[in-house]
């Protein structure tokens, strides 16, 4: 009923609109530009802005993505773009996203990460996780940089804001792209685009991939696989020449199952954590992708939405409604996260069901008067349901009165048999609304002021119950409830300026004041930790030059940035409890300089390419829990009953200090109507950190991947095949590395595990492409 209520209401606001304002045309969300694919003369087109503009023109920071390239580096995942954007990078473990070094994904239900992700003009927020698989894009912005005025909570860091193809309204086609790789890698894509009238049409897409099997599980002899299967179908409609009606509906399946979610790569020889890998051949060093679990590996999550959106004109101003709605369920079935086949932590499943509704109205100017302007109103409402379910035998290896079980009395021996856990039941309820506008004021042809302004209030209220599992000793976590509610009324803005020095060279200068929402830390609030997480505020400055060059083939920006954020939401791994806590960090600040090429400097040459330089550091005065193994002398204290660390200084964790990413093709007539290509990509990242605290393990070392393709297509794009390979060079880089958990309880004082990425290893595959 409560989905049915909210599809009506979607249906209704998105009708209201369409008659009550005798419009315009379709605004830049439903249109089918290809920008980062120019022809030798062709403007790059963006909508970071929320309206159309030149990236030239634009006085922000972006990447921008074509669809082509996606298909070309085989990019099907939101996390895959870390490949080809310096300033985008996995903020920790589980896809949490960062921008410049700023980013952090919670285990607090009731929490958000700190980079937006929109998808055709609707924010995901907190179903941002696993968001629908990259095809049928048109193209990806990332934009860098705090965009709360615009884009609201959940983007104190940044936005990548993807658009997706347009029905054409002339043309009956069908497209597909198979991609076939070794390590079993497979991915599908199909569009079907039909018009259905000289002013209407509809565009069905549906992809599936497979990502490189990696992780192998010694125990059952099988290899973690994940997979997509996603579908798509967008209905665009203008019943005038001054109103358009897109409706969109997408579906996204994703499976993990087999081999293990991680595998131990440094541990304390003879531990008991040691001998039980060791006892199954698993191989422990920097390079393992060999774990051996009893418990299995089987989760799943469907991810569904729609959206209404009407764009009119209303003498001469656009009047832009989107209604939304998303839905987010993940199912665990197995998920063994103890690393060893004996059940000492067998059962760590959390499933989730997550319902989401948004509504936005929105008013734009013309381009071209003293004042362009864009401004609106902003409803968003979440409920969240969540069950977290932890059991295993994990006192078994803890000493109690002599070894346990060895040489214990048999009462100590039973005690020692039976489980610990709890089951976690957790609800929150999200409410937030808000009133925005942006304005350019022209004081000249070339001199503009920026202004920007967001009014807002977030309401958040979380609460957890547990119980022990049947038969439990005792829970690994508390089972005391927790109950939280946080009100927040805030005010977020930018000011600035743009200059054009020249017809083709563009200088601008912002100061933005963000603003990320509150938080319950609803999974292990209570006692020392604390139970509310309060707002993230980023403070940025940013100047930058962007230039048009080779006669306006080839766009060319540098920017310079310095953004300090007080209370920081931050998460970090309490091995004393064996668990993440979520709080704030008093202060950090990112600084660096940002340079990027874009576009095609002569005829077959196609460029895309970045470099990012970021100090990134916490603020004195951030305590954290020592990491495994540090000494006093690395800066390890004693406060109270805890040893901590003072995180001042430490380099943020995910925020490499220098990245590289680059792309470029050239293509050529070879005979006829047949054209050959070459295709390469590179991504440089420095050392990472993966822990705010002080630890030479818990890092990863600067590497470069490559890519490579190379093939034959005709001249009208209507067939193509192609061999490429990834990561050329077999160069293992994980994603990201954090203390084992459980290792302690398995008597081994200083355990890391890493997650291996699709990219970890080499493959080679062959790609094929049809267009009808």
């Amino acid at each position: 009923m409560k989905v049915f209520q909210t599809l009506t209401t979607l249906a209704a606001s998105t009708a209201l609109t369409a008659i009550a304002a005798p419009a315009i045309g379709q605004t830049a969300q439903v249109t089918s530009s290809v920008a980062g694919e120019p022809d030798e003369t062709s403007d790059i087109i963006v909508t970071a802005n929320k309206r159309e503009e030149r990236l030239q023109d634009v006085p922000i920071s972006v990447t921008v993505l074509s669809g082509d390239q996606l298909v070309k580096q085989n990019i099907t995942q939101v996390t895959d773009l870390t490949r080809s954007t310096p300033a985008l990078n996995t903020a920790g473990p589980f896809g949490a996203l960062s921008i410049r070094g700023v980013g952090s994904l919670s285990f607090a239900r009731s929490a958000e990460g700190s980079v937006g992700i929109v998808v055709d003009g609707v924010a995901l927020a907190n179903t941002s996780s696993n968001p629908p698989q990259l095809f049928d894009v048109a193209r990806v912005e990332v934009l860098e940089g705090p965009q709360g005025t615009l884009f609201g909570r959940n983007s104190s860091a940044g936005v990548v804001n993807i658009v997706t193809n347009a029905p054409n309204f002339t043309t009956l086609s069908l497209s597909a792209h198979a991609d076939i790789a070794t390590r079993n890698q497979y991915i599908a894509q199909a569009v079907v685009n039909v018009p259905i009238a000289a002013n209407a049409g509809l565009r069905v897409s549906g992809a599936y991939s497979q990502s490189p099997q990696n992780q192998y599980n010694r125990f059952d002899d099988s290899y973690l696989r994940t997979r997509g299967r996603s579908g798509r179908a967008r209905f665009l409609w203008e019943p005038t020449p001054d109103i358009a009606i897109n409706l969109i509906g997408d579906y996204s399946k994703f499976t993990v199952k087999g081999g293990v979610p991680w595998t131990v790569y440094t541990s304390t020889p003879g531990s008991l954590l040691s001998r039980r890998l060791a006892s199954c051949g698993v191989t422990v060093g920097l390079e393992n992708q060999q774990g051996c679990t009893d418990g299995g590996n089987d989760t799943a999550t469907e991810v569904y939405g729609f959206s209404g959106q009407v764009d009119a004109t209303i003498g001469g101003l656009t009047l832009t409604s989107i209604s939304a709605y998303r839905s987010y369920q993940s199912f665990a079935y197995r998920t063994d996260v103890d690393s060893v086949p004996v059940n000492r932590l067998n059962t760590n499943s959390s499933p989730t069901n997550v319902r989401n509704f948004s509504q936005e109205f929105r008013l734009t100017s013309p381009k071209g008067g003293l004042i362009d302007y864009v401004g609106g109103l902003y409803y968003f409402d979440s409920k969240l349901d969540g069950v977290n379910t932890q059991n295993g035998n994990i006192l078994a290896d803890l000493p109690l009165i002599g070894a346990c079980p060895f040489g214990a009395s048999a009462f100590l021996a039973s005690l020692c048999a039976r489980p610990a856990g709890q089951i976690q039941t957790t609800s929150s309820i999200t409410t937030s609304y808000a009133a925005f506008a942006n304005a350019t004021i022209n004081l000249s042809p070339a001199l503009r002021v920026l202004l920007g302004a967001r009014y807002g209030h977030e309401d958040v209220a979380a609460r957890t119950t547990a119980v022990l599992v049947p038969g439990a000793l005792t829970g690994i976590l508390g089972i005391a409830p927790i109950n939280g509610t946080i009100e927040d009324t805030y005010f977020s803005y930018r000011v600035g300026a743009q200059f054009d020095m020249t017809r083709d060279v563009m200088l601008y200068g912002t100061y933005t004041k963000g603003y990320k929402g509150p938080s319950v830390n609803d999974q292990t609030g209570g006692g020392a930790i604390p139970l509310l997480v309060q707002p993230e505020i980023p403070h940025a400055s940013e100047i930058g030059v962007k230039a048009d060059l080779f006669d306006r083939r080839l766009t060319a920006s540098i920017a310079g940035y310095y953004n300090r954020v007080d209370n920081f939401q931050a998460q970090f791994f309490n091995p004393s409890v064996s668990a993440f806590i979520f709080g704030n960090a008093p202060k950090l600040v990112t600084k660096g300089v940002s340079v990027s090429l874009l576009g095609r400097p002569m005829r077959g040459l196609t460029l895309n390419a970045g470099v990012l330089y970021n100090d990134a550091k916490y603020g004195n005065g951030y305590l954290v829990a020592c990491s495994q193994g540090q000494t006093a002398a690395q800066g390890c204290t004693t406060v109270g009953t805890g040893r901590v660390d003072d995180a001042g200084g430490n380099r943020l964790i995910g925020a490499p200090k220098w990245k590289v990413t680059g792309f470029g093709e050239y293509a050529t007539t070879l005979s006829g109507a047949v054209q050959g290509f070459v295709q390469a990509d590179m991504a440089y990242t420095s050392r990472i950190n993966f822990e705010a605290a002080y630890s030479p393990l818990a890092t990863n070392r600067a590497a470069a991947i490559f890519g490579a393709r190379i093939g034959l297509r005709t001249d009208d794009n209507r067939y193509g095949i192609a061999v490429f390979g990834r990561n050329l060079f077999d160069t293992y880089r994980p994603v990201v590395r954090f203390a084992t958990p459980t290792a302690q309880q398995q008597l081994d004082p200083q355990s890391f595990a890493q997650i291996s990425g699709p990219e970890s290893r080499r493959t080679i595959g062959v790609s094929l492409d049809a267009k009808f």
